[in-house]
């Protein structure tokens, strides 16, 4: 029977390396192409959490250790108002046990270095920026804007909201993403010592107007916060006359301690605005011999916090799949591979959609209504529906087989 050869991922996020990654452990070569043409911010950008779930996934590769070991563990996830009033806490010992897989914060570009160098920095191409793809009776070949080109089996798309691939497989009818009608004010700062951030507790903080906050400690050293603004709240925060730190510090001036001292202390240039987006759930990822994962396929807000951990889910299951199948069989995977994620998908999508809009209540009374029914519920019925929709058995199986020495698939 003859064993896939090569695949070619479209963009160097953390689904295309994940997926990258778990090819190379069976022994299928890889080759990564990111339109950047320098690492930027894949290797800065900002912090966030993984749940048990990603690690559970990147247990099945080999990697959840290497991304552990710099990271911090949460052990509480605590909700609070505006006023500083806890609304619900979960402790996540006692789930990370159960799960066998911690919940922990960390800076993006850990996890990014760990899964670049399973892939090999060698294997990565920057500036390249993907145009197109053909197909014939031997595989797939992707086209960039320099003219040059690559064959594989299979093409994977993992080049974020706005994908290019996306975009070509649909012949370029692909509507806006939808925005959620809130920005975040992503950063981290120099914070040491526990006095004002203590490790180990991942703080929610919901408010009137429109407004979130959240933060966690991200080391000895760092503070990872957002700051979750709506539409309306945006209005307010007058960034034209005022540095993004002031307007933001302005905005909130009447929030607990330390929320106050984290913006002071933080950079200007560190303070990055990202409107928030996702794809209403729908199908449509595979065609022929291209694939999408992440957020190609999948992007939901942030509500979850799953966004990197469905795109390890993805690229990890898509792995698993295309190791065990044939060049001739490529499309056929590719449309399983879609049947097995798209319900859990679109449930995350459709959830985290949900929660975010119990941060656009804008008056006193409907707040405090959301307040209520968070100190009534969180700690019950939304902790439990929560780890359900988390926690899938089909992240427990075995490791994805490793390679052979002679670059074959064992097992």
């Amino acid at each position: 029977m003859a064993t896939m050869r090569k695949a070619l991922v479209i963009g160097a996020g953390i689904g295309g390396l994940t997926a990258a990654a778990g090819l190379l452990r069976q022994g299928i070569d890889c080759e990564v192409f990111e339109a950047r043409p320098t690492p930027g911010r894949l290797l800065t950008g900002g912090g966030f959490m993984l749940w048990h779930n990603a690690f559970l996934a990147l247990r099945r590769i080999g990697l959840d250790e290497a991304v552990a070991a710099d990271a911090v563990r949460m052990r509480f996830h605590e909700f609070r108002s505006d006023s500083g009033r806890r609304l619900a806490r979960w402790e996540l010992d006692e789930p990370t046990e159960r799960a066998g897989a911690p919940a922990c914060a960390l800076r993006r570009s850990v996890l990014h270095t760990v899964l670049t160098e399973a892939v090999g920095e060698h294997r990565v191409r920057l500036g390249c920026r993907f145009t197109g793809c053909t197909e014939d009776a031997d595989g797939v070949t992707a086209h960039f804007e320099d003219g040059s080109t690559a064959h594989g089996d299979v093409l994977i798309g993992a080049d974020g909201l706005r994908s290019t691939v996306r975009a070509t497989m649909r012949n370029g009818f692909e509507p806006p993403p939808r925005y959620a009608g809130y920005t975040a004010w992503q950063a981290i700062t120099r914070l040491p010592g526990e006095s004002l951030v203590p490790t180990g507790t991942f703080f929610n903080l919901w408010g009137k107007g429109g407004l979130r906050f959240l933060y966690c400690r991200l080391n000895e050293e760092e503070v990872y916060w957002d700051a979750i603004t709506s539409d309306r709240a945006s209005a307010g925060i007058d960034t034209l006359s005022l540095s993004r730190g002031a307007a933001l510090a302005a905005a909130y001036r009447d929030w607990p301690h330390p929320i106050g001292a984290i913006i002071s202390s933080t950079d200007e240039e560190a303070i990055l605005p990202v409107p928030i987006h996702d794809r209403p759930p729908g199908g449509g990822w595979s065609k022929g011999r291209a694939v999408l994962v992440g957020d190609a396929a999948h992007p939901m807000t942030l509500n979850l916090s799953q966004g990197a951990g469905q795109a390890i889910e993805s690229g990890v299951v898509l792995a698993d799949m295309l190791g065990r199948s044939t060049p001739e069989a490529v499309p056929e995977t590719l449309r399983a591979f879609e049947s097995a994620r798209r319900a859990r998908a679109a449930d995350m999508v459709t959830t985290s959609w949900r929660i975010g809009t119990l941060g656009l209540a804008h008056s006193g009374p409907l707040c405090r209504l959301r307040d209520a029914m968070m100190y009534t519920f969180f700690d019950s019925v939304a902790r439990k529906q929560s780890y359900s929709l988390m926690l899938d058995d089909r992240l427990e199986r075995e490791p994805l087989r490793a390679a052979d020495p002679l670059g074959h698939g064992a097992g």
